[in-house]
């Protein structure tokens, strides 16, 4: 908005709050807080006794020489065989720990659950008493007069109690998990586990601010090393990235029919910026940390030195080699961990930091169980008459009394229902009244105000009015939690054949090529709405619930298909009342009222009306508002049995297999990744880094040259190692600013904007095929990977190789001879490294994509939350993310279990090259001065040093390149859409009229199965065309390019549309309306209205008027947080800042309401491209099919007034003609039938007659 409006003072709340923060906050926060929080009870208490426990153990060593070798006057080798009472020690104390673990063991095997803490307290116990008598042994045997092995046995039972006291510290953990490295990965399952628990028990809310991936993937990882710092300010941004990114993804479909791909990739880059600029601030502190750690371990030796340096000198001595050398050497050992340290602190304050964002997130408020119970009754006899299906003497299975629901806002008040067992009760009113709130009041899911709610069982069996079914086969879905291979199976198996005919699925399922065990692929691409709706309806009737509550469950079926399935459940011998369901169906049609035993029409904020439906027809008036003279659905069965046949064989998705890159490694993937990196930044990194590596290494030769010079020079070899060591400590603070501030920032953005350009640019069928928690995990986990492993082990890589071409230069200035045990290192490094990289890769790709299955588990979890709850599956839920998690983890711990073999080996090989060195020293002596041994000794070290962490460095860098293989073969295998489209030449106000052919055009799936075949059709410029058939959708699909022709041509106004581009096409030719609106829940009101800001204030404010939204739906709305929000009813003043207001910040909207939504936005962009002298088509896809006849009826009055009378082309795809013969007019508009993937006929003469055929299919 500054950008287009030229006003810079504008910001967001962020912004203004983000400048705000002092460097006070930053001390406070990474400063004075970790010391507060290493100073609390539990962590003082563990390392004073740590303290004690390690120096006692110190005290004893450091006794035995003053003991036995200077008070008793042994000599060195009799004196060490006083040890040999400490090894008796170990083996005491080791022996009360074994058998105090087996004593444990057997306690946790036979309880199933952790003993209490009193069961470590024997072994605590003895060493008690035990210490007590050593340290008085060992203390009263120091009288060299008392026998020694007093003193030995005093010492044995010192190390006795040390073992006891360590099997009290280290011992309390589960005997599954001896490894003191898996505590981490359990750690971080433990936290997913408690974050998927805590979802599963939160209130179920339509608003998914992506808070629970977020805590999901970056709260639980900061206990990893791939989160080197997530602070709040950085979380919260996160959170806001993966959110947009989760929506998108979830409405793929209808983003790509609206246009706004390019415009959402561009929003959801912005987010990315945002994000990387909030990391800022937190890479300059980790500059700044790694800076000071990094000058207590360079300056430390040299200020030590000079030091020692001048005091020799000043004294008249001077600075030897023994000396020189073993203090370097020596210093090198000891400054490691205190620099440690300063590298530890940032990841613990991460690691706080996600415990307190995910502490918040499970201290929030669960769902509170407000429904009563009512008794079940006897039931012994039917409480139906099976003749007429009439109730006789039912017991009561819902109780509603005095319900009032809605705080701030009202939405119902006064309800009192009394449902009974056994019986049918249909719910019906206008759009908005409430009907679907009231379904979930019963489930549980909305807390009322007032008034109770009484239940005779809490499983019910539910289908929402969105349908929610999870990846998986449909046998798997309709089959719920149930066993597959259960004892019951014969008895299931003949239940589902049953329920799926009831659901006439039984064709559907012959169709497809695997049956009943195709997966339907995430999002359910793979299957139609209609077929969509039958499976859920199908699990429902599946689950054989006491309870049925459907909500709006027929609006996506034609007519034949819905009048059968109703006769199979509700008909006088339907499957329904022989079981003796109890059934509250959410209905928008008037045609079924008489099969229903009980009738509430909702209106005005409470029931209108009750009662048989003979007693309420009467009263007409009740009803005749919301409902039409007539209820009509074209009959597709008839006229599509064999395309449905083609249509699912098409759309089936044989197995959805996750993208497994097993490569043994491939050099062009580094070209790839620098090729994202400016090569300024690239030759600073390397200068920089060579210059360190210089700096780092020749203070050993120059140490060299002045401890052999007998003390001369001094004043210049001191300045010399000072600047030597500002220089190294400049260049490797250099090092780190060019890695963390400018090259992973960079790379980081760009690899993020080259991925959601492929995924945005892939066609439809890639989502089909691909799953969405797949997609996401390639935008949060190796988005990580790219920020923050994949530089610094880059960073870490090119830091060995140079320090140890450094060293070669110097060890070869040493001594020549020398270089000879580098060869065979090289050899054995390489072979070590090549065994174990050829593993460690393929772990870490399964690794990534094993958290695919977490995060879709996740994904579907939040969208399923209450058809999950209501059918009392929570807890196969939970089990069902346990076993994701565990499959997540097995790579990981295996890998864990890699690098430790790799550590040893190369612990090993390093002290076997050090002795070698020394050997070789020692037999040449006589050919080397001090000076080039200790130089040779220390370098050799070193080297060797370097090699073992060139190779892990190595290894980790080829693991993390994983994320960039992964980007370079989604790049090369994933198609684009639409190929190179070109804009031809055409006039300005390209399309003017709206006149299009489609010229003898075929269409087919990727399967390669025929859908639509030598179709002709002529659209006139202005016309109206309702086009019924379940290929309708199709139709509209190829005229939006989301399904490529085959043959044939489709022109608009004399253009082919395949020589324009998609975005041209789709933002400027179309105006799409579908059936699933998209709403952008974390984007503001005109932005979902106006993606590109091309009109006023009032023209918004204007057309949500005239849907009915901006009065009905928005005034006196409130935040989430209870702050009320300024709301300008009156249009025309100009400034609307409710406009600005994230549309998850109003009241939901119920699926009438979004589809008026979805129009408005239609009349928004229509407007916008009318003004610019284009006349756009618009396409409506079943966008009447879950409405009432009145919101109906004003979908189709807008679009004769804004639309056809304004003289655009109008295309409506429709199963359900309701109202259209009020909306049609003969000589203008038209009613095209398909079937079989063909044009069956075209009537233009639109009169009474036409619509009474149709009405007699039903």
């Amino acid at each position: 908005m500054r950008t287009t409006t030229g006003n810079w003072s504008l910001h967001t709340e962020f912004e203004e709050w983000i400048g705000n923060i002092t460097l006070r906050y930053y001390f406070n926060k990474f400063g004075v807080r970790p010391m507060q929080m290493l100073l609390t009870p539990i962590c003082f208490l563990v390392a004073l006794h740590a303290s004690f426990i390690f120096g006692v153990f110190y005290a004893t060593l450091a006794a035995f020489p003053i003991l036995f070798e200077e008070t008793r006057g042994w000599d060195q080798i009799t004196g060490s065989l006083a040890f040999l009472a400490l090894l008796v020690g170990i083996l005491l104390g080791a022996i009360v720990v074994a058998l105090n673990q087996q004593y444990y063991n057997h306690i946790y095997s036979t309880s199933q659950c952790m003993p209490s803490p009193e069961a470590r307290l024997p072994s605590m116990m003895l060493g008690s008493v035990v210490f007590t008598g050593g340290l008085f042994l060992l203390g009263w045997t120091a009288n060299p007069q008392l026998p020694w092995i007093a003193s030995f046995i005093g010492a044995a039972h010192h190390l006795e109690l040390l073992m006891e006291h360590q099997s009290v510290k280290f011992g309390s953990r589960k005997p599954e998990h001896p490894e003191h490295r898996s505590t981490r990965n359990s750690t971080k399952s433990a936290l997913v586990g408690l974050i998927h628990d805590k979802t599963m028990k939160s209130p179920s809310i339509a608003y998914d601010n992506g808070e629970v991936t977020t805590l999901m993937s970056t709260g639980a990882d900061s206990l990893d090393g791939i989160a080197e710092m997530v602070h709040e300010t950085w979380a919260q941004v996160i959170e806001v990235l993966i959110a947009a990114t989760t929506s998108v993804l979830s409405a793929m479909k209808d983003v790509k029919m609206l246009g706004l791909q390019h415009k959402l990739t561009h929003r959801i880059q912005q987010l990315r910026e945002c994000e990387l600029w909030a990391s800022s601030k937190l890479r300059w502190i980790m500059v700044y940390y790694n800076a000071s750690a990094n000058a207590l371990g360079i300056f430390s030796p040299a200020i030590t030195l000079v030091m020692f340096a001048v005091i020799s000198v000043a004294r008249g001595g001077n600075l030897d080699t023994e000396t020189a050398f073993t203090t370097m050497a020596i210093l090198s050992m000891v400054t490691h961990p205190a620099n440690m340290i300063m590298t530890i602190m940032p990841r613990a304050v991460a690691a706080f930091s996600g415990f307190e964002r995910i502490q918040a997130f499970l201290l929030r408020q669960s769902l509170h169980a407000h429904r009563g119970t009512l008794p079940k009754g006897t039931m012994n006899s039917l409480p139906w008459n099976a003749t007429t299906g009439d109730l006789t003497n039912p017991s009561t299975a819902i109780q509603i009394r005095q319900l009032r629901i809605g705080r701030k806002r009202l939405v119902l008040e006064h309800i009192d229902i009394e449902v009974a067992a056994g019986s049918i009760t249909i719910i019906y009113g206008p759009t908005g009244s409430g009907k679907s709130t009231l379904l979930r009041a019963i489930l549980g899911e909305v807390v009322p105000v007032q008034g109770s709610i009484s239940l005779s069982t809490r499983q019910i069996s539910y289908c929402a009015q969105k349908t929610w079914l999870p990846n998986g086969t449909i046998k798997e879905i309709i089959y719920g939690p149930s066993d597959l291979y259960s004892t019951r199976d014969r008895e299931n198996e003949i239940w589902f054949h049953e329920v799926t005919n009831l659901c006439c699925l039984t064709h559907d399922l012959n169709s497809l090529p695997h049956g009943d065990r195709t997966r339907i692929g995430s999002g359910r691409l793979n299957l139609s709405g209609g077929q969509r709706q039958r499976v859920a309806l199908a699990r429902a009737l599946f689950a054989r619930c006491d309870i049925l509550l459907l909500d709006d469950a027929f609006s996506a079926l034609d007519g034949e298909t819905e009048q059968a399935i109703f006769d199979n459940l509700f008909g006088v011998t339907g499957i329904i009342r022989r079981l003796r369901t109890t059934v509250v169906l959410v209905s928008n049609s008037s045609q079924y009222f008489q099969a229903a035993d009980h009738v509430v029409v909702l209106g005005d904020h409470r029931i209108i009306d009750q009662g048989n439906w003979q007693n309420i027809k009467v009263k007409a008036a009740s009803v005749a508002k919301f409902s039409s003279s007539y209820d009509t659905k074209v009959s597709n069965a008839v006229l599509s049995a064999k395309f449905d046949e083609l249509s699912a064989q098409l759309r089936a998705n044989a197995e959805t297999e996750i993208d497994l890159a097993r490569q043994t490694g491939d050099p062009a993937l580094y070209g790839y990744y620098l090729s994202f990196i400016d090569f300024e930044n690239i030759f600073f990194l390397i200068i920089s880094t060579l210059l360190y590596a210089f700096f780092i290494t020749i203070p050993q030769y120059w140490l060299r040259l002045w401890t052999e010079l007998d003390g001369r020079n001094t004043a210049f070899y001191v300045s010399g190692f000072l600047i030597l060591s500002t220089l190294s400590w400049i260049s490797t603070s250099a090092q780190m600013w060019s890695i963390l501030i400018r090259l992973a920032p960079q790379s980081g953005l760009r690899l993020h904007q080259r991925l959601l350009h492929i995924v945005m640019s892939a066609p439809l069928s890639y989502f089909s095929k691909t799953d969405n928690g797949s997609i996401l995990n390639r935008f949060s986990q190796d988005v990580q990977l790219i920020d923050k492993q994949l530089p610094s082990a880059l960073q870490a890589f090119l830091t060995q190789i140079f320090k140890l071409l450094m060293q070669i230069v110097l060890l070869c200035m040493a001594e020549k001879w020398l270089t000879m045990s580098l060869p065979a290192c090289m050899l054995l490094v390489c072979v070590v490294q090549k065994v174990y990289l050829r593993t460690s890769r393929q772990l870490r790709f399964l690794e990534l994509e094993s958290r695919a299955g977490v995060f879709l588990n996740f994904l579907e979890c939040v969208e399923g939350l209450e058809t999950i709850r209501s059918f009392g599956w929570s807890r196969t839920a939970v089990q069902g993310n346990i076993r994701s998690v565990d499959n997540s983890q097995r790579p990981e711990f295996l890998l864990l279990c890699l690098q430790r073999w790799l550590n040893l080996v190369l612990d090993l090989l390093g002290a076997a090259v050090a002795t070698s060195v020394v050997a070789l020293a020692v037999a040449f002596r006589g050919h080397v001065s001090g000076g080039q041994v200790g130089i040779a000794l220390n370098i050799m070290l070193v080297t060797n040093s370097t090699l073992l962490k060139l190779v892990e460095n190595w290894t980790m860098l080829e693991t993390s390149m994983g994320a960039i293989s992964r980007l370079k073969t989604l790049e090369e295998t994933t198609a684009v859409e639409g190929g190179r489209g070109w804009n031809p030449k055409t006039p300005e106000n390209w399309p003017s009229r709206g006149h299009i052919e489609f010229k003898d055009i075929t269409v087919s799936y990727p399967s390669g199965a025929i859908a639509l075949r030598n179709l002709s059709l002529n659209v006139t410029a202005g016309q109206k065309l309702v086009v019924c058939g379940r290929t309708g959708s199709t139709l509209l699909l190829s005229l939006l390019r989301l399904l490529e022709l085959q043959s044939g041509k489709i022109e608009l106004d004399g253009v082919d549309i395949r020589r324009v581009r998609l975005d041209y096409l789709r933002r400027r030719c179309f105006v799409a309306v579908s059936q699933d609106p998209l709403l952008l829940l974390n984007e503001t009101l005109r932005f979902n209205l106006d993606p590109d800001a091309s009109i006023s204030d009032d023209a918004l404010v204007v057309a949500l008027n005239k849907v009915g939204l901006w009065f009905h739906c928005f005034e006196g709305h409130t935040k989430l947080g209870g702050e009320p929000a300024t709301v300008i009813n009156v249009p025309g003043s100009g400034e609307h800042p409710i406009l600005d207001e994230k549309v998850s910040n109003f009241q939901e909207l119920s699926v009438g309401q979004r589809q008026l939504f979805a129009l408005c936005r239609a009349l928004v962009k229509v407007s916008s491209l009318r003004h610019s002298g284009v006349k756009p088509v618009v396409v409506l896809d079943e966008v009447t099919s879950s409405l009432d006849p009145v919101t109906e009826c004003t979908i189709h009055c807008i679009i004769d007034e804004e639309f056809t009378k304004k003289g655009h082309t109008v295309i409506i795809v429709a199963h359900k003609l309701g109202v259209l013969e009020e909306h049609t007019k003969t000589g203008r508009d038209a009613l095209a039938l398909m079937a079989d993937g063909q044009l069956q006929e075209v009537i233009e003469d639109l009169g009474p007659v036409v619509f009474q055929r149709f009405r007699q299919l039903e």
